[in-house]
């Protein structure tokens, strides 16, 4: 077969698909229905969600969840207390922050939101989950009905994309928006629609859904709505459709103008963040694995013993799940085999499984790599083309694919069940129809209890503590301060205990970490000192236990400086902040010794204007090395061999970070053939000359 005859058989499929739909629309009695059956499937594959609905969040310990039902808890404290809702006063004291996100991604908080005007938090947050995973199986069941002219064939195919691994894995990370798809399959109701009648409802329709698809998350525009929008427009220009493209042109024209009027405030937010504060892409560390489609969970009770699956999927259960399934896979394969338009979507399903594998390809849980001319190098795939791009630059993890691969894969296996259905007498096609579900759920099921074969979904406390819940009533603290800090689990725990003490926190952030100058922050917890604490409004510090340092340094330095806590249990340690003696005073970080292999910092507190030297010693090969006073470049020389450092600096009033940098940085794994040169540096110091 020549690759010239490849696009006119796609082409051939397109029109079948177009063929098999049935404009019979079911009556809302069998909606509902359907709902319901989607809403026990999403029970039974969370269990034991559903037993500790009111008192845990859905979600691993490393998960989102407790970020996002912090957010969830402002929207519905905001409406309550009459605050604005697009804003986060509480964040970042006495600043507070932007809080676009809320605006720009409505399906991730605002279903809970609602729901936690009149329910416990935590009961809202794993509602809202619920339906959401129930939504997406009656999207899919509408879609695959509508093509097959077959419930049943809809009934798996909702029930496999809504116990999609993909989707498992998210459930458990506590990405509550990226579980929102039950628009995209509405949205590909409506393009065919679109395609095949001139009515400008479908047109408008169209590019609604288009924005909806969005609301989860912007992100998932690029992994799902995206590429099927791209495959269609394709399809028609193919097939030389061109009234039927401009209507499509036009819908998304409409729906990205939508999409951007939620999108804009979050992307215009992220871009005007502070250099320091952007983090790297990560983009090859949340790549999907070659082999991750044949590998099931390593929890499963039928495959604990896949090293395979461990090695694909036990460094990042979240991001790293593919399994396209024994049951399912073999469904869809049997659809495209025997059913012309299912290979459609298995067209669409490559295109996104290739992208799935991001920039560098990975074997068996690692990059593939290879020896050329004495050089290891790794093999580079299409997406290494389009990662870096504007907007595109955004998608830290082309893992998401998968997404779009699982909705393939169940639109395909609905083929595979009406192709089973014709050839067996009708009660026989309903019993095996029905009794592949389970099978389905069985296979594909992550998250399993090791001592029995009952699923065992992650979850986390979502009860605060009374003492904490107490400290609502006080009107003499001003903000709370979570340490330590910089520890990723201490931040999000900060934001749940938030929604019990109600308090403004000094740090705090919308997502990922927080904005706040890491100068202030290191210095507030490294010295503890009440009067620093008072300057920066911390009336009570919250010690998480769990993410202090391994000898409990941290919690000993603050009985030293704060006394004893007023609350402890066993996760956390709440202390009053003493009242200062006098104002706060100059104050740096200790001399420190480091080895810099891209850069290091270090942070000083002046109260007035200040004279200052940076000192130490530098001992490097023939390495450039640039010093930035707050992100500004204030000396860049040559180190080479033992270099002394003594470099004039002249402070404002604040809190300033000083930054030293090599160029060109190390490598994270440098090749084996190569060496990073990095430079040496002791005694590493700011001492104050002057203060005003």
């Amino acid at each position: 077969m020549s690759l010239q005859c490849v696009p006119v058989l796609i082409m051939a499929d397109f029109r079948s698909l177009m063929t098999t739909t049935d404009r019979r629309s079911p009556s809302l009695f069998v909606h509902g229905a359907v709902l319901l059956f989607m809403l026990a499937l999403a029970l039974v594959i969370t269990y034991p969600l559903v037993t500790v609905l009111s008192t845990r969040f859905a979600g691993h310990p490393f998960s989102d969840s407790y970020e996002l039902a912090r957010h969830m808890w402002w929207l519905a404290h905001a409406l309550q207390t009459g605050q604005p809702l697009f804003d986060a006063p509480l964040l970042a004291y006495p600043d507070g922050l932007n809080g676009a996100l809320l605006w720009s991604y409505p399906l991730q908080s605002w279903p809970a939101a609602l729901f936690a005007l009149v329910l416990p938090l935590p009961a809202a947050f794993n509602l809202s989950l619920l339906l959401t995973l129930a939504l997406n199986g009656w999207s899919v069941w509408l879609l695959a009905r509508t093509l097959t002219r077959d419930n049943l064939a809809g009934l798996v195919a909702g029930a496999t994309f809504l116990a999609y691994p993909t989707f498992q894995g998210h459930l458990a990370a506590g990405h509550t928006g990226l579980l929102a798809l039950w628009p995209l399959a509405l949205y590909s109701l409506a393009l065919l629609r679109l395609r095949a009648t001139p009515e400008r409802r479908w047109v408008l329709l169209s590019a609604l859904l288009l924005a909806l698809c969005g609301w989860g998350g912007t992100q998932l525009l690029v992994f799902t709505a995206g590429p099927l929008t791209a495959a269609f427009a394709l399809t028609l220009m193919v097939e030389r459709d061109r009234p039927a493209l401009l209507r499509l042109c036009a819908a998304v024209l409409g729906g990205g103008l939508l999409a951007l009027a939620f999108a804009l405030p979050l992307l215009l937010d992220t871009l005007n963040e502070p250099g320091w504060l952007r983090l790297q892409t990560g983009v090859a560390d949340y790549s999907a694995d070659l082999l991750a489609v044949f590998a099931p969970s390593y929890l499963h009770p039928l495959y604990r013993g896949n090293p395979l699956s461990a090695a694909i999927l036990g460094v990042d259960p979240f991001e790293a799940t593919a399994y396209a399934g024994i049951v399912a896979g073999g469904l869809a394969l049997l659809g495209v085999w025997r059913r012309p338009a299912a290979r459609w979507w298995l067209a669409l399903a490559l295109v996104a499984w290739v992208f799935s594998l991001g920039p560098l390809l990975r074997v068996g849980g690692a990059p593939l790599r290879f020896t050329l001319e004495g050089y290891s190098t790794g093999v580079v795939l299409p997406w290494a083309a389009l990662y870096d791009l504007p907007i595109l630059n955004i998608t830290r993890t082309p893992g998401r694919f998968n997404f779009l691969v699982g909705f393939a894969v169940a639109l395909m296996a609905a083929y595979g069940i009406q192709t089973l259905r014709a050839r067996l007498p009708r009660r026989w096609g309903t019993v095996v129809a029905l009794a592949l579900i389970p099978l389905i759920l069985f296979d594909f099921q992550f998250w399993w209890r090791p001592d029995a074969p009952l699923p065992d979904l992650p979850t986390v406390d979502g009860v605060v503590p009374a003492e904490i819940i107490a400290l609502a009533e006080r009107d003499d603290v001003r903000a709370v301060l979570d340490i330590p800090w910089a520890h990723p689990l201490a931040a999000k725990e900060g934001l749940w205990l938030q929604t019990g003490h109600q308090q403004p926190l000094v740090a705090g952030h919308m997502t990922r970490q927080t904005p706040v100058d890491p100068a202030k922050l290191t210095l507030l917890e490294t010295t503890l000192d009440p009067a620093l604490l008072d300057a920066a409004g911390a009336d009570v510090l919250i010690l998480h236990r769990e993410w202090d340092d391994a000898d409990g340094a941290t919690e000993a330095h603050a009985r030293e400086r704060l006394g004893d806590p007023i609350y402890e249990d066993a996760r956390f340690a709440v202390f009053a902040v003493p009242p200062a003696n006098a104002p706060p005073k100059f104050t740096a970080l200790p001399a420190a010794d480091i080895i810099l292999r891209d850069e290091a910092q270090t942070y000083v507190f002046t109260p007035d204007t200040a004279e200052v030297r940076l000192t130490g010693s530098l001992d490097g090969a023939n390495r450039v090395v640039t010093i930035l006073l707050d992100e500004q470049i204030v000396d860049t020389f040559r180190a080479s061999g033992e270099t002394a450092l003594n470099l004039p600096l002249a402070l404002s009033p604040g809190y300033h970070r000083i930054t030293l940098t090599v160029d060109p940085p190390c490598p994270p794994a440098p090749p084996e053939t190569l060496a990073c040169r990095s430079v040496s540096i002791r005694g590493l110091a700011v001492v104050v000359e002057n203060v005003d």
